[in-house]
């Protein structure tokens, strides 16, 4: 039911078709698999391009989406803006499954590929505290499934480069790797 509930939702804000590839056509995605676990920042590295090559088409795929009362995009959309991008890049490869946003403390995005597992949260920055609180609560989450590492899809309302990569990086966390890729958005 959450399934058919999420892309219905994808639909109604992505749209059935992206208006660009999803990755360049010549990348094997070889870096992401050929591991013995899935290099989730690097696939989100693709993602953060596509974002990029559709500002430089003049696409906004943020433009008329929902907002807070701040006027920040809300979590949500990330979310399914990610999980319509996941799916377009591997579907042939992986099962993406969806953990509809209700605020429960689950996480958002898992990818199941070849009998490797792997979990994304996606959250959207509010302060550099609360993107503290969520590592932890991600780490809590992978620990819970078995898993070693998770990845943090971190959505922040700005472009600057600079921002986006003092905010990306990696930590231990109670023993579980957690990845965060900072993701920016206006």
């Amino acid at each position: 039911m959450q399934r058919r509930l999420y892309n219905a939702l994808t639909l109604d804000l992505i749209g059935d078709r992206a208006p660009i590839l999803a990755i360049e056509p010549l990348d094997t995605l070889a870096d992401v698999f050929d591991k013995p676990e899935i290099d989730l920042p690097a696939l989100l590295e693709r993602y953060r391009k596509y974002l990029g090559r559709l500002k430089t088409k003049g696409l906004n795929p943020w433009k008329e989406q929902p907002r807070r009362v701040d006027m920040h995009l809300t979590e949500a959309v990330g979310t399914f803006h990610l999980y319509a991008w996941l799916k377009d890049t591997v579907e042939d490869l992986c099962v993406v499954s969806p953990e509809f946003p209700t605020g429960n403390g689950k996480v958002d995005l898992h990818l199941r590929c070849s009998g490797k597992t792997a979990i994304i949260e996606v959250k959207s920055l509010k302060s550099r505290m609360k993107t503290e609180a969520a590592k932890r609560q991600a780490a809590a989450y992978a620990a819970q499934l078995g898993l070693k590492a998770i990845c943090v899809a971190l959505f922040v309302p700005v472009e600057d480069e600079t921002v986006l990569n003092r905010l990306s990086g990696e930590s231990v966390v109670d023993g579980i790797m957690v990845f965060v890729s900072a993701i920016g958005w206006v």
